[in-house]
């Protein structure tokens, strides 16, 4: 039997993961913030908006300002995208069966004291539907048998 690779379904944009679909929204403010950019330089908006004095178009200005938005958004999202990803490559190291995570170049955790340690948020327990099925099931058939 020949080993078989699962893809993840793709997005609209071709992308499987959701680093990237979160990277292309970033880069997607960017381009609008750049297009804001340009036409506040080309139609001076701050002198229609706030009727201030008008000032000539001056594409130095807005070369200068483009420039400064690519940077910054080429820093930020390369930034971001690479920080989320090792962040979880290291959460997602779980074991299949005990439910531990590993923490170190040895050490194994249970997740619950993982989450509790390093991310304080209140945790609760309840039953998915699936087990909850399961369990009414298997509490019939023990009922059935006596």
């Amino acid at each position: 039997m020949a080993d078989e690779e699962t893809t993840a379904p793709k997005s609209k944009f071709g992308v499987t993961d959701a680093f990237s679909r979160v990277a292309i929204w970033q880069v997607m403010a960017f381009i609008f913030l750049t297009c804001f950019v340009w036409v506040s330089e080309m139609f001076d908006l701050p002198a229609i908006v706030f009727s201030a004095v008008p000032t000539p178009f001056n594409i130095h200005r807005l070369c200068l300002l483009t420039a400064g938005i690519i940077t910054a958004g080429v820093i930020a999202v390369g930034h971001s995208y690479e920080k989320q990803r090792s962040i979880v490559e290291k959460i997602l190291r779980a074991c299949l069966y005990c439910h531990r995570v590993k923490t170190g170049h040895a050490s194994w955790e249970h997740i619950e004291e993982y989450f509790i340690k390093n991310f304080p948020v209140a945790m609760s327990r309840g039953v998915c539907p699936d087990c909850e099925k399961m369990l009414s099931d298997l509490d019939k058939h023990v009922v059935d048998k006596d």
